[in-house]
């Protein structure tokens, strides 16, 4: 990979923690996205101004149909012990251990396109995706 996002305006990062990892295998997360996220969970949170400090965002995987791969992001408020928690911004971020592996790599954008916008995950390691983002 030639390009490095870390320390990058407008990119935040989760490094996996997993052994051997490399810089390659941070998961990477743009501004667009994270505002997005941010938004996502403080209209949760008025919603249950109860529990204001026990909600967070999920990153997960769904089952997959013929080996396709499906991302998830949502919110959530439980903790399991096969969970990673990273924080970010002061938002607390969950993966499952399982999931962990396929954000490995991943860029979550948030994108608008027509009539159409939502979370896309692209591989760090696509040329098309580095000539995409390498005018940030």
């Amino acid at each position: 990979m030639d390009i490095i996002f870390r320390n990058i305006e407008g990119f935040d990062y989760i490094h996996p923690d997993v052994e051997g990892a490399e810089v390659s295998e941070d998961i990477i997360i743009t501004a667009s996205a994270m505002d997005v996220l941010v938004k996502q969970l403080n209209e949760n949170i008025k919603k249950v101004v109860l529990y204001e400090d026990n909600f967070f965002i999920r990153f997960g995987m769904l089952p997959a149909e013929i080996g396709a791969k499906q991302y998830s992001i949502k919110i959530d408020n439980i903790i399991n012990d096969f969970d990673r928690v990273f924080e970010l911004k002061k938002i607390k971020i969950i993966i499952d251990n399982k999931s962990l592996f396929y954000f490995m790599g991943i860029i979550v954008d948030y994108v608008k396109y027509n009539d159409t916008e939502g979370f896309v995950f692209l591989d760090i390691s696509d040329p098309k995706v580095i000539d995409y983002y390498r005018g940030f």
